[in-house]
């Protein structure tokens, strides 16, 4: 094994050192972000576990904070209103925004000093009067907001997002999440304004870009590197898994012990997740569909299902990722090694 770093990592989220871009969306997104006068201010950005979300949007924020953007990143389970002024006032500190400025922040209270005797208290008036300094220094704010979920939290700093952005304030938004989750966020009535926003859907990673990266990370003939590619069906996830073991071995070559070590990561530190996350009727199609040829014919008669109750879960299935149909009445999995792991899954549950 040579002495450089892995390249590659086995943790969710983690921005590796070898990474496949999504340069061509990732390009849309900035040139709209940076227009002179800009008319997207924000986008949600969904996929399936592990498809890269969270590292497509720290890609994106980095290259913004390169720009000079004040970039201010929210937990979604803790009081964001609070976290946004705090952070901000944290990061425009940094860039001597606020140098004549104090914030006092003592759990639930808060308090902005502007000048001697100006005390604010209130939470929005703060974050208003934040982002107002920051627009006549000529700064432009992103908040990013990692695997969102609809909870009330949400909802008021939403409605304070919808305010100042109507107010003119150069504030923008980029916030990830599960197909599931983005939709809960853009149907609830307090934050229907979402409902509005481009979303990206990010899919496999383009076949090629995978093999051209592994063919420089390993130094291998390009046939070799497109093997490895196919290896993965371009889940972002099992690019970093197959990767990461393939550095670590030494070698060039996926044999059936690298290949074993590789499906077992998968199933339990990737696959077990997402597997809990179905119901149990899409578990039952995916076991079907893993004991079977892929024709959807045979798919429906091995589920029990009926014509209409098995388009239903079909479509659902390849909405959230797991399943994609290439040919007419043909069914596969997009996800590498997880039809033996769906069908011993399914029967562990039966018993």
């Amino acid at each position: 094994m040579s002495e450089r770093e892995n390249p590659f990592t086995l943790m969710y989220g983690k921005t590796a050192l070898s990474v496949v871009k999504r340069t061509e969306v990732a390009e849309g997104v900035l040139s709209k972000f940076l227009s002179k006068d800009p008319q997207i201010l924000a986008y949600l950005i969904t996929g399936i576990r592990g498809s890269g979300k969270t590292v497509f949007m720290r890609s994106l924020a980095d290259e913004l904070s390169k720009q000079g953007w004040i970039v201010v990143d929210l937990n979604p389970q803790g009081d964001l209103m609070t976290s946004f002024s705090q952070r901000l006032y944290a990061q425009g500190q940094l860039q001597k925004l606020f140098a004549d400025w104090s914030l006092t922040v003592s759990v639930p209270y808060m308090s902005l000093t502007v000048k001697k005797g100006q005390v604010i208290t209130e939470p929005d008036i703060i974050a208003e009067e934040l982002l107002k300094k920051a627009k006549e220094k000529g700064k432009r704010v992103l908040v990013t907001i990692d695997e969102a979920n609809a909870t009330k939290e949400l909802r008021y700093f939403a409605n304070f997002y919808q305010s100042a952005i109507g107010r003119g304030y150069k504030l923008f938004l980029l916030m990830t999440g599960l197909k599931e989750n983005i939709e809960r966020i853009t149907a609830d009535k307090g934050m229907s304004f979402l409902s509005r926003t481009p979303k990206i859907e990010l899919g496999p990673l383009d076949a090629l870009a995978i093999a051209s990266q592994y063919q420089k990370e390993f130094a291998v003939s390009e046939e070799r590197a497109v093997e490895f590619a196919k290896i993965t069906k371009g889940y972002a996830f099992a690019y970093q898994v197959l990767g990461y073991f393939l550095y670590e071995s030494g070698g060039t070559e996926v044999d059936e012990a690298l290949l074993s070590k590789y499906q077992e990561y998968l199933w339990h530190n990737g696959y077990d997740i997402l597997w809990k996350d179905l119901t149990p009727k899409e578990k039952l199609f995916c076991q079907a569909l893993a004991e079977t040829d892929g024709a959807a014919k045979d798919v429906m008669a091995k589920a029990g299902m009926k014509e209409s109750n098995f388009q239903n879960y079909r479509k659902r299935l390849i909405d959230k990722g797991f399943i994609v149909s290439k040919e007419y009445g043909t069914l596969s999995f997009a996800l590498p090694c997880f039809a033996p792991f769906a069908s011993m899954m399914g029967h562990l549950e039966a018993e």
